[in-house]
């Protein structure tokens, strides 16, 4: 009876709702959050605010929205690292699958291997020849240690057994920022970053990693073309909520974010900032979420990725 009641007030909430997105803002997770809050908010009738909680590796809030009231007002943002961290720490006050419950993927945005022009390699072929001919010398950046782009690329070095080296910085940006000015040779980041100076010849992109060539570098081949399908992968994004949330305020959030997701506005901003719009039921994300689990807690076992 009590969860009836929530799922009943919750459908005309009487406050506002909360996107906490646990990263610094300016990046996708805080450009996409707002996008959306802005349709939430119609379909709603409620404010829909964003706050950013960055720090700990996405910890902070994370360990924010577990501790919130399940009522259906608060809603966390969550990236692959929402699965990596319990592969790479070892005492954590939540657990992903547990202590939450999925509402729906949001997008999904591919990666991208691009080199500084100095680099002699012009396929990930080359890139591989290269390595290998020059083991530990070929560094590779990153948005930080324990993200998607590290976990690939340890993914990478183990399939195709050459030694490269990860350099982790704080975010997608200042990592674009090393790779442009050639103070490293490599970058593994999301193909949106790393477009832009492709197509000025700041960068070369040697291959994506989604399963079809990413809109941005149209010219790029992706893994499976270039022969090593297992390393596919994307870097997405959705929301959950707090595991005890009434099913029926999961299914309103749900409905609402499956809308704001087809709504020709939000696909267009999405788009053109290189994001697919990926709507689904939370069942569908769930099991995404179990999946995905279960791959990067393999690949951080078998690359032995260590939090610094």
């Amino acid at each position: 009876m009590v969860l009836l009641a929530c799922g009943q007030a919750f459908a005309q909430p009487s406050k506002p709702l909360r996107i906490i997105v646990p990263f610094p803002p300016g990046g996708t997770a805080d450009i996409t959050s707002r996008v959306l809050a802005v349709h939430l908010a119609k379909g709603l009738g409620q404010t829909v605010v964003v706050e950013n909680r960055p720090g700990g590796s996405t910890i902070i809030g994370t360990e924010l929205v577990a501790r919130s009231p399940a009522d259906g007002h608060t809603l966390l943002v969550v990236f692959p690292s929402f699965v990596i961290n319990p592969a790479l720490r070892r005492e954590m006050s939540f657990d992903p699958l547990k202590d939450f419950k999925p509402v729906g993927q949001t997008m999904s945005v591919p990666m991208a291997i691009a080199l500084h022009p100095s680099v002699p390699a012009r396929t990930l072929e080359e890139l591989i020849a290269l390595a290998r001919a020059k083991p530990g010398e070929i560094s590779y950046g990153t948005p930080g240690t324990g993200t998607t782009h590290h976990v690939m690329g340890e993914m990478l070095r183990l399939a195709v057994k050459i030694d490269i080296v990860h350099a982790p910085f704080q975010g997608g940006a200042p990592a674009l920022v090393a790779a442009t000015g050639g103070h490293i040779p490599m970058i593994y980041g999301n193909a949106t970053e790393v477009a832009p100076s492709v197509k000025s010849g700041k960068l070369r992109a040697v291959v994506v990693t989604s399963a079809e060539r990413a809109e941005g570098l149209p010219d790029v081949p992706t893994m499976r073309e270039s022969g090593y399908p297992e390393l596919e992968a994307t870097n997405w994004s959705g929301m959950v909520v707090p595991s005890a949330t009434a099913p029926s305020a999961i299914a309103r959030l749900n409905s609402e974010l499956v809308q704001a997701l087809r709504n020709a506005d939000t696909q267009d901003k999405f788009r053109s900032n290189g994001m697919s719009p990926a709507p689904g039921t939370p069942e569908e994300f769930g099991a995404f979420l179990k999946t995905e689990s279960a791959r990067y807690a393999k690949a951080v076992r078998d690359a032995g990725v260590k939090v610094d």
